[in-house]
């Protein structure tokens, strides 16, 4: 790894929230991104607590060998993942335009045909 220890990877893998995932799953489907403010209220989760539950659901996706569902996930005053979600530049995604092409290859994917199933 690089700026995520092994430890860190392994616990953010024990953080796989399915509840999450298949809602994210949804909004991927239709498109869209969604905040983290937005994913909050809907999860009552801290704004600041999403980090270990992303990374499980984008290591998941990783070693699945589908898009890092995450990356939907985005600031509202940037549209863009947090510069502290640090993950997605290990598992690839070091720039802006690398995330931009992710979000099209969320959008575009069969999330019906993964385990994640979303319930539409």
């Amino acid at each position: 790894m690089g700026q995520i220890s092994e430890a860190h990877y392994a616990k953010m893998k024990t953080k796989f929230r399915l509840d999450v995932a298949r809602f994210l799953a949804e909004v991927a489907t239709g498109k869209g991104t969604i905040t983290y403010g937005e994913l909050s209220r809907r999860f009552g989760v801290a704004t600041r607590g999403w980090g270990d539950i992303l990374g499980g659901i984008a290591i998941w996706c990783y070693e699945a060998g589908h898009p890092l569902l995450p990356v939907i996930v985005v600031k509202a005053s940037t549209r863009m993942p947090s510069e502290a979600a640090v993950l997605y530049s290990d598992l690839g995604l070091r720039s802006n335009a690398l995330i931009l092409q992710e979000q099209q290859k969320c959008f575009l994917a069969d999330w019906g045909a993964t385990s994640i199933r979303p319930a539409f």
